[in-house]
C-alpha cells in the first residue's frame, strides 16, 4: 500500500505558513495549478490550494511554457541606446 502525498499548489504569501500549520509539510509544492502539477497528483492525495479548487481545468503546458518565454525575454531585453 502506497501513502497518500500532500500536495500544496500556489502558495506565494504567509497562508503557506497558515497551510503547513493545518496540514503539516507538503511533500511537493507547485507554483500553479498546470499540467505538470495534475500529472503528479496520484488518486488518493491530499492537494491544498491557495486559490480556486480541484474542479478547475489545470493551465496547459502551452500557457505555461509562454509565461517562461516572456519572463525570459523580460530578463534579456536591455536599453539598446547607452544610459546617460
Amino acid at each position: 500500500m502506497t501513502r497518500s502525498l500532500l500536495h500544496f499548489v500556489g502558495f506565494r504569501d504567509d497562508r503557506y505558513w497558515n497551510a503547513v500549520r493545518i496540514w503539516g509539510e507538503p511533500d511537493a509544492i507547485h507554483e500553479a495549478w498546470d499540467q505538470y502539477a495534475a500529472d503528479e497528483i496520484a488518486p488518493g492525495d491530499v492537494v491544498i490550494f491557495a486559490e480556486g479548487n480541484a474542479g478547475a481545468q489545470p493551465r496547459s503546458f502551452s500557457a505555461e511554457a509562454e509565461r517562461s518565454r516572456q519572463a525570459r525575454a523580460a530578463a534579456r531585453s536591455y536599453p539598446t541606446e547607452p544610459m546617460e
